[in-house]
């Protein structure tokens, strides 16, 4: 323990988190040392103050998140100040803008997906409203029918048919994930991906180095390189103050051959398997495409893939290996990816959570370890229960992490006022995201109901409409209903700490 200790102290994170801390607490000083010399100083900080303010209060964002940035403005003199024009908003240089144009430009010429949006409208207008407002939010979503959909309940499942699919792998493998972790897992998908090079497969494996701080050796992508594998960090941590540390990438996708494609909650590491025990069962799941809509899933690998090497993939092998399903299901699928502004300047998979819930008729069922949202979900959500809308919420019964159950706890009693059903999965920590409605709808992939996956990282899910796989969802979550327990009153009350903490947390929260 005390060696693990040591050795995170010096690792790379910490050094960059240590002068990243020095950095601000040297601002702050210099701050605070012109402000009590000079009063021109102290007063010309009180006019920038309040002119950043004004603003704060003119701009077009979420209301939550000017009452949290006017707190640390107010607070904080010109220091608060210099904190927002640092952090608020993803800065993006005029290389990296042209380079996301140049993608987004080659990716969108290869748009086919406007007759299955036709199919779609014919056969529900409010289906394709729906629709038309996520390819609105992103410009790279499109509407695929001539696909199918498998959804697998439990990480075991899903890695069973995922690995199943790799070892068929003839041409080219694409990975991106959050988090992967030494262990049975990687330990056999990493011997696959070696063999596979040695085939003359293509293989790309992106990874999020903050998501891996802890569960990869430093430049391990130099190893996996060595191999043969083209591997890369996304958004590696250096030692600057930067907005973009915010924003990691909490996508998982698996695209192989152009065939299939997989995505859900669930991160390579033995947790999502259950072959280490952590916070009791761990329940995730997730879905596999085929067909045309797997092309949907490429175009977000491929983009990100790009933006982060600095690259122009060949967009025409990729995407032409696609194939429409030669059994398609009858359903409509829509990949879509969400993310931080500017380069996504709308929040994708809040706005289609939105849509969905605010047009609800007969229910809507959620699993999310999380449950940290804003006003305009809650309210949306409450709104939903109050007109007759059975709204029901899965989340662990055993938690990651203290703080973050408090503060999803903090959050059952308003919903459950307004009829919202409270449900916690009693035999450990269900980490799976999917969203059921009406028997029409779902929203399966990797965003979680909270600050972090709504507004700040990079996610990815697939929106679908009339498939099969919506039913399947569907009796997975009433059966996962069964092995919970509904939260009462009594169950949702915060003890004095958790309410101090929550009330500490809350401010900040669509910062954290």
């Amino acid at each position: 323990m005390k060696k693990k200790l040591w050795s995170l102290l010096f690792s790379r994170y910490a050094i960059c988190a240590f002068t990243i801390l020095a950095e601000i607490l040297l601002m702050g000083l210099v701050i605070a040392a012109a402000s009590i010399v000079s009063y021109l100083f102290f007063g010309l900080t009180l006019l920038i103050d309040v002119a950043v303010v004004v603003s704060i209060i003119n701009r077009d964002a979420n209301p939550e998140y000017k009452v949290t940035w006017i707190t640390v403005v107010l607070l904080m003199p010109l220091f608060g100040t210099l904190l927002y024009l640092i952090f608020y908003r993803r800065n993006m240089t005029k290389k990296e803008i042209r380079l996301l144009d140049t993608i987004f430009t080659k990716i969108k010429a290869r748009r086919g997906g406007a007759e299955s949006f036709n199919m779609m409208r014919r056969r529900s207008p409010l289906a394709a409203g729906k629709a038309r407002a996520i390819m609105n939010d992103d410009v790279l979503a499109e509407v695929y029918s001539a696909s199918s959909s498998v959804f697998f309940p439990t990480g075991e499942a899903f890695f069973k048919s995922m690995i199943s699919e790799l070892r068929e792998a003839k041409s080219f493998i694409f990975l991106e994930y959050f988090i992967i972790a030494f262990g049975e897992l990687w330990d056999e998908i990493h011997d696959i991906l070696v063999e596979k090079v040695k085939e003359g497969v293509e293989v790309r494996l992106l990874f999020d180095d903050f998501g891996c701080m802890r569960t990869l050796p430093p430049y391990y992508e130099i190893t996996l390189r060595r191999e043969g594998i083209k591997a890369y960090r996304f958004n590696r941590v250096s030692p600057q103050m930067s907005s973009i540390h915010n924003n990691r990438d909490h996508r998982k996708i698996c695209i192989i051959d152009g065939k299939v494609g997989y995505t859900g909650g669930v991160n390579i590491a033995d947790e999502y398997i259950n072959k280490l025990e952590r916070f009791g069962y761990w329940k995730d799941g997730g879905i596999k495409l085929s067909g045309d809509a797997v092309g949907g899933l490429m175009k977000h690998f491929l983009s990100g893939w790009d933006f982060t090497c600095g690259t122009i993939s060949d967009y025409d092998r990729y995407f032409s290996a696609v194939e429409p399903c030669k059994f398609s299901d009858g359903g409509y699928y829509l990949p879509f990816g969400s993310g931080p502004a500017p380069i996504y300047e709308r929040p994708v998979g809040k706005n289609a959570f939105l849509n969905l819930i605010n047009q609800a008729r007969n229910y809507v069922y959620i699993t999310t370890p999380y449950l940290i949202i804003d006003y305009e979900l809650t309210q949306a959500l409450c709104n939903a229960a109050l007109r007759g809308v059975d709204v029901r919420i899965i989340t662990p019964g055993i938690p990651d992490k203290k703080k973050v159950k408090i503060m999803t706890k903090s959050s059952y009693p308003y919903l459950m006022k307004a009829g919202v059903k409270i449900y916690e999965f009693i035999p450990g920590f269900i980490h799976e995201k999917t969203f059921v409605c009406d028997d029409k709808y779902a929203v399966i992939g990797t965003i979680n109901f909270d600050y972090r996956s709504l507004a700040h990282h990079f996610e990815n899910a697939v929106w679908m409409y009339a498939s099969p796989t919506v039913l399947v969802a569907k009796d997975e979550f009433l059966k996962t209903v069964t092995e919970s327990e509904r939260v009462d009153d009594k169950r949702s009350r915060l003890t004095l700490g958790e309410w101090i903490t929550k009330n500490a947390i809350r401010l900040f929260a669509p910062l954290l």
